[in-house]
C-alpha cells in the first residue's frame, strides 16, 4: 500500500514536467508591479451592507526572446489580467472578491522598465523585447475593457471576440449585431461597482490580514515561464464614514499563488498529467487536543476544465466531524456537499457551481488521525485533455505515517513596531486629487524629519521667475544649490528635477507611473505631484536659486494625457527645511502621488490622507529597519535515521541567549504570554513540560541546530512540538521573544 502511495506521489510530481502544446518559443511576460488598490464607490444597502468596487495597477514587461502580441479588442490576441482579493483570519485564507471581470489590454506604450532597455517595435500592437508597460488603477477600472472570465481559456490564453460580452454589449443588442464581432455599447451609468473587482463591505470589516493579486494571461506562454505571471501584496482596508481607504500594508509584493501568503500553510500544485492548467492546494493542520483540525484552500490558477469535487483519503478507523465548505458567493443553495464516503471525505459541487479558474474554494474537518503526506484529488468539471483527476500532494489523515512538518502560528518581535520613515498619499485617479491651494513641509530635527504644514518660507509661487529648465516628456535636469541641504539619510548640494513632478537628491529615473512600491524602493524623493506630466506640451518648470532659498516651480505644466494642468512649487531652505505649495491643480491621465521617502526599501506606512495628516503632523524616523518576528524552520522532513536542521532566524542584534525547546504537548489554543511581559508572543508548546534541546550564547541573526533522529521504528507516528526563545533586550518588557511553533511527525519515510 505504501509503495503504491509514494509511486503515485512521484507520478504526480512528474506530471507537471510533461510537454505542453500551443506554446510560442521564447514568449514570456512578467508582472513587475502589482499596486495601488483603488476604491471607486459602493452600491446596495447602507454601509456595511453593500458592496465596494475596486481596481488595481499592474506593470508588466517582456523578458522573453520574441515580441508579445498586443492587439486591441475586438482582435483576439492580447494580454489579459485577472484580479483577486483574499483575507486570512482564524486560521483560514479565503477569497473575498467575486469571480472578477478581466482586463483586456489594448496597446503597449513600450518604455524602459524592470526588464531593461526597451527594443521598441514601433507599434503599440506589440510589446517589444525588454519593453515595459503600466496599466494604472484607472485603466484597469475602465469598464469598456473589462470582460467576463468565463470567456477566457486560462490555459491557452484564447479569447474569441465573436459573441463575447464586448460583441453583445450591455444591455445586449439584437441579432445579428450580438454576434458580428464588432464592439457594442456597454452601459454602466450610475453604478460605480459594476464589472469592477467587487467585495462585500462586511468582508472588509472582518478582522484579518488582506491581500490583492493579479494574474497575467496571454497566448503561447509555456508553463515554465508562468512563475512570474501571478503576484500579490498586502493592504489594510478602513472605512472613514463615507469612503474606503485601501492603503498597502507592510506585506510587499511576492510571486506565486496568493495562497502562499497563508501563514503556516504548506502549498503544492499539480496538473492532470496532460495539456491543462495548474491547481494549487494549501494545507494547514492544527492539533486540537485529542483530534486534528484540517484546513484546505484550493486555488484553480489556470485549469480550463475546472473542478467538480474534492476527494481526501482518510484512515478507515478515523472519526471525522465538523465538515465544512466555503466558495466565493453567499448563495447557500449552491454550496458543495461534504460527506464521508468509505475511506474518503468527498466534497461535491452542484451542477451550477464548479470551481473555475482564478478562484479559491475552502474545505475543512476535524479528524482523530494525525496528518501524513498523501494526495488531495480534484476531479474535473468538464471534458478536455488529460485525466479526470488532478492529484496534489497535501497533508491528509490517511493513517499511513509519513514524516511531516507543520508550522503553527507566528513568532513575535517586540520593540516599538514599524518605524515610519515615509509619508505619502496616492490618488488612484487624478480626479480624486484634493490638495489644490494647500501645502506641506518637512524640517530636520536631530535624525528625524518633522512633517506638517509649510513654514519659514515665502509662500506659494513667491517669485516664480527664474531659469526655465529644459525638460521634455520623461526627462530630468540638475539644479546646483548654493548651500548643503541635509535630509534623513544624507545631504546634497544639488537636486535632480524630474519632469513628472518629483525631486530627488540623486537621479531617481523618470517613471511616469506613481506607485507606493516604486516610491519606497527608489532613491530619496520629495513628491509634490508625481504623475505623468509633459512640460513640452504646455507650461514651464522654473529654477530660482539664491543664497537664501532654492525654488523649483511647476507652472501650468500639462498632463501627458488630456488637458489637465499642475501648479506646484518646491522651496528648499539653508536651514534644511523643505516646503511644498500646491496652487490650482487639475491633473488628468494616471494616478498622482505626493509625500516624502528616504527610499532604499523604506517600510510602507500605508496610504495617508493629507487633508488631515498635514495639519496633524508627524515625526518621521530615519528609516531604521523594522524588527522581524523570530522564526523557526526545519530544512527537511523528519524521516527517522536522518538529520534535521532546525534554523532560528530574525534574532535581534544584542541577543544574549537563545534556546531551542521541545515538548510532546501542544496547547490549544496557544498560550498568550502578554501577562508574562511578552506582548504579542505565544507559547505553541506546553511551558510546563517543555525541555531545552540546546542553547546558544550571543548568537548572530541566525542559529542552526542539527538533530539526529534515531532509526527506530518505535518512534513512527510520534509528534513533537518545537519552539525557539530569544533573550533580547529592548524587545518586550520581559526582554524575551518567541518564535512560531513547529510540529514534527516522525516516520520512516
Amino acid at each position: 500500500m505504501r509503495k503504491l502511495v509514494f509511486a503515485t506521489l512521484a507520478a504526480t510530481v512528474a506530471s507537471s514536467l510533461l510537454a505542453q502544446s500551443n506554446t510560442v518559443a521564447g514568449l514570456d511576460g512578467r508582472l513587475t508591479d502589482v499596486n495601488s488598490l483603488t476604491y471607486w464607490g459602493r452600491r446596495g444597502a447602507a454601509h456595511p451592507g453593500g458592496e465596494a468596487g475596486m481596481s488595481m495597477l499592474n506593470t508588466m514587461c517582456n523578458p522573453g526572446a520574441v515580441n508579445i502580441p498586443w492587439q486591441a479588442p475586438m482582435q483576439a490576441n492580447h494580454p489579459m489580467f485577472g484580479f483577486i482579493i483574499t483575507r486570512e483570519n482564524n486560521g483560514r485564507m479565503v477569497q473575498i472578491s467575486d469571480w472578477s471581470y478581466c482586463k483586456h489590454a489594448f496597446t503597449s506604450v513600450n518604455v524602459n522598465g524592470a526588464c531593461g532597455t526597451c527594443q521598441n517595435p514601433g507599434t503599440g500592437a506589440l510589446m517589444g523585447l525588454n519593453c515595459s508597460d503600466t496599466y494604472g488603477a484607472g485603466n484597469n477600472g475602465d469598464r469598456n475593457y473589462l470582460g467576463p472570465p468565463a470567456e477566457i481559456d486560462p490555459w491557452t490564453g484564447i479569447w474569441n471576440p465573436v459573441g463575447s460580452y464586448f460583441d453583445k454589449g450591455d444591455p445586449e443588442v439584437a441579432a445579428p449585431a450580438n454576434g458580428d464581432g464588432a464592439r457594442s455599447t456597454i452601459t454602466t451609468t450610475g453604478d460605480l461597482v459594476k464589472n469592477r473587482v467587487t467585495v462585500k463591505e462586511s468582508e472588509l470589516l472582518t478582522a484579518g490580514t488582506f491581500y490583492y493579486g493579479i494574474q497575467l494571461l496571454h497566448r503561447g506562454e509555456a508553463v515554465a515561464n508562468r512563475g512570474d505571471n501571478i503576484a500579490s501584496r498586502g493592504f489594510t482596508p478602513s472605512w472613514n464614514g463615507s469612503t474606503w481607504s485601501l492603503g498597502n500594508s507592510a506585506a510587499g509584493q511576492t510571486y506565486g499563488s496568493i495562497l502562499s501568503r497563508w501563514s503556516g500553510a504548506t502549498v503544492n500544485s499539480a496538473t492532470n498529467g496532460a495539456d491543462d492548467g495548474r491547481i494549487f492546494v494549501a494545507t494547514k493542520v492544527t492539533p486540537t487536543g485529542t483530534t486534528f483540525h484540517y484546513e484546505y484552500g484550493v486555488h484553480n490558477v489556470d485549469s480550463s476544465r475546472g473542478i467538480a469535487s474534492f476527494r481526501i483519503p482518510v484512515e478507515p478507523s478515523a472519526t471525522v466531524t465538523g465538515i465544512g465548505f466555503r466558495d466565493i458567493d453567499s448563495d447557500a443553495l449552491n454550496n458543495w456537499v461534504g460527506t464521508r464516503v468509505g475511506n474518503e471525505i468527498v466534497f461535491t459541487a452542484p451542477a451550477n457551481n464548479p470551481q473555475n479558474w482564478n478562484t479559491i474554494f475552502n474545505c475543512w474537518f476535524d479528524c482523530s488521525i494525525a496528518p501524513s503526506q498523501g494526495l488531495f484529488h480534484c476531479n474535473a468539471a468538464r471534458i478536455g485533455a488529460g485525466g479526470l483527476t488532478t492529484s496534489v500532494i497535501a497533508a491528509v489523515p490517511s493513517g499511513i505515517p509519513t514524516a511531516f512538518n507543520t508550522v503553527i502560528g507566528t513568532g513575535c518581535a517586540g520593540g516599538p513596531g514599524p518605524c515610519q520613515s515615509s509619508v505619502y498619499e496616492l490618488f488612484g485617479t487624478p480626479a480624486s486629487f484634493d490638495l489644490s491651494n494647500t501645502n506641506m513641509g518637512f524640517a530636520v530635527s536631530g535624525q528625524n524629519y518633522v512633517f506638517g504644514p509649510a513654514s519659514g518660507g515665502a509662500g506659494y509661487l513667491a517669485s516664480p521667475g527664474g531659469t526655465a529648465l529644459t525638460l521634455t516628456d520623461d526627462s530630468t535636469a540638475t539644479v546646483t544649490l548654493p548651500f548643503t541641504l541635509s535630509y534623513p539619510g544624507g545631504s546634497t548640494t544639488s537636486l535632480v528635477v524630474c519632469s513628472n513632478g518629483f525631486v530627488s537628491p540623486v537621479n531617481n529615473g523618470t517613471s511616469f507611473t506613481p506607485s507606493a512600491a516604486a516610491f519606497l524602493t527608489g532613491a530619496a524623493t520629495w513628491a509634490g505631484s508625481w504623475q505623468d506630466l509633459n512640460p513640452a506640451s504646455g507650461g514651464q518648470v522654473l529654477s530660482n536659486v539664491t543664497a537664501t532659498s532654492a525654488r523649483i516651480s511647476f507652472v501650468n505644466v500639462r498632463s501627458f494625457t488630456g488637458t489637465g494642468t499642475v501648479n506646484v512649487q518646491y522651496e528648499f531652505l539653508p536651514n534644511n527645511r523643505v516646503n511644498v505649495y500646491w496652487g490650482t491643480c487639475a491633473p488628468t491621465g494616471n494616478a498622482v502621488l505626493v509625500g516624502w521617502t528616504p527610499g532604499n526599501g523604506a517600510q510602507d506606512p500605508g496610504n495617508a490622507n493629507f487633508t488631515t495628516a498635514v495639519p496633524a503632523g508627524a515625526t518621521l524616523c530615519p528609516g531604521a529597519a523594522n524588527l522581524q518576528p523570530l522564526r523557526l524552520d526545519a530544512n527537511v522532513r523528519p524521516v527517522l535515521g536522518t538529520t534535521v536542521t532546525m534554523g532560528t532566524t530574525n534574532i535581534p542584534a544584542g541577543t544574549a541567549f537563545a534556546a531551542l525547546l521541545f515538548s510532546g504537548a501542544i496547547p490549544n489554543p496557544a498560550i498568550d504570554l502578554t501577562a508574562a511581559g511578552m506582548a504579542g508572543c505565544f507559547a505553541y508548546i506546553d511551558p510546563a513540560s517543555a525541555q531545552t534541546f540546546n542553547s546558544a550564547f550571543a548568537p548572530t541573526s541566525s542559529w542552526s541546530q542539527p538533530i539526529a533522529l534515531p532509526n527506530n521504528p518505535a518512534f513512527v507516528g510520534v509528534s513533537l512540538g518545537w519552539q525557539s526563545v530569544s533573550f533580547s533586550p529592548n524587545t518586550t518588557t520581559a526582554g524575551i521573544i518567541t518564535s512560531n511553533g513547529l510540529i514534527t511527525l516522525l516516520a520512516a519515510q
